[in-house]
């Protein structure tokens, strides 16, 4: 499926322009931005963001009336889930606030916000059963954070995760090695998906949508 439509990649380029803009006038817009963003938007995070999008539409029903993306980046998950139809509300959540504001100007859809916080510290706030809540990186979180989140969950909440085994990456500080080293990693009730996708010989993606 193709989700990245003309509208984003002008947004891109206009979000470009943004960051050079404020570069020249506030010392925290560096223009390692400008790769930042690409980064965001390349081969491979198209690639696992859209298998995300695809394996979780299967399983996406009527009852769940919000999505939270905890580390979502510049939201190209989003942007993904939106534009595949998601018309309920999608929460990005990022730590950064300039990822937050740079989300704001790539923002096609109107049914996505941008939260500046972590993710796992407001995880309360949105542990409800008809809540779908996404993390693509789960490579980036402590452990023990990601499977206390986990238990604390509310039985019918919908989780889509996401790990690999790229370890040359300093801020991977939980990969798995394999697709079920991350499932037993993972104390998930119910395995409703799972499975893997190697990216061009450099590692695997593994992923888990469960409950």
């Amino acid at each position: 499926m193709e989700y990245l439509t003309p509208s984003i990649f002008r947004k891109i380029l206009d979000t470009i322009s943004y960051i050079y803009y404020h570069s020249a006038r506030d010392e925290e817009w560096d223009l390692f931005r400008f790769k930042d963003v690409l980064d965001s938007f390349s081969e491979g995070q198209f690639v696992n963001k859209t298998w995300a999008v695809e394996e979780l539409n299967k399983l996406v029903t009527d009852e769940y009336d919000e999505c939270w993306i905890i580390g979502g980046w510049h939201g190209l998950f989003s942007h993904l889930f939106a534009e595949s139809g998601f018309k309920k509300k999608i929460v990005n959540i990022d730590l950064d606030p300039i990822c937050n504001v740079i989300g704001q100007q790539l923002k096609v859809h109107e049914n996505i916000r941008f939260k500046n916080d972590d993710g796992i510290d407001i995880f309360h706030k949105f542990n409800y059963d008809n809540k779908i809540v996404v993390c693509t990186a789960c490579e980036h979180i402590d452990q023990d954070e990601l499977e206390f989140m986990i238990r604390q969950k509310k039985p019918g909440m919908l989780m889509c995760l996401q790990s690999n085994n790229y370890y040359d990456v300093n801020s991977h500080i939980n990969c798995s090695d394999t697709l079920e080293d991350f499932i037993a990693s993972l104390p998930l009730k119910q395995i409703l998906y799972s499975g893997e996708k190697n990216y061009k010989n450099k590692y695997d993606r593994f992923m888990v949508i469960g409950k």
